[in-house]
């Protein structure tokens, strides 16, 4: 009986996150053919799950270095490193300027108001 739920629930988790995988795949790709309308849409059809997984991707280089940071430092040193370099700078780089990017529709999509 349990078994069944687990497996009723492992089925049900799989199917929720390939379809909010599509729409985020769908949505990234919208913000770089139509930023506007696809804000106001998201706005409009208040996706709260889509509108925070969009959020997110202003910060994924920053997460995604640190991870890798982390890997690369237990297995070459055995313990963490403190230390930052030009990656790390390009990682914020980057990450600055998705949130610009993401920021400036925003506001354009509010301020139609």
């Amino acid at each position: 009986m349990i078994r069944k739920r687990i497996k009723k629930l492992f089925k049900l988790t799989s199917l929720i996150s390939i379809r909010q995988g599509y729409f985020l795949g769908r949505n990234w790709y919208e913000l770089m053919r139509e930023p506007y309308l696809t804000i106001k849409d998201l706005k409009e059809s208040r996706d709260k799950s889509q509108i925070f997984l969009i959020s997110l991707t202003a910060l994924t280089p920053l997460f995604l270095y640190i991870v890798l940071r982390i890997i690369y430092d237990l297995v070459r040193y055995h313990s963490l490193l403190i230390v930052t370099g030009n990656v790390f700078k390009l990682a914020i780089l980057f990450q600055g300027l998705v949130l610009i990017y993401l920021s400036y529709w925003v506001v354009k999509v509010f301020q139609e108001e």
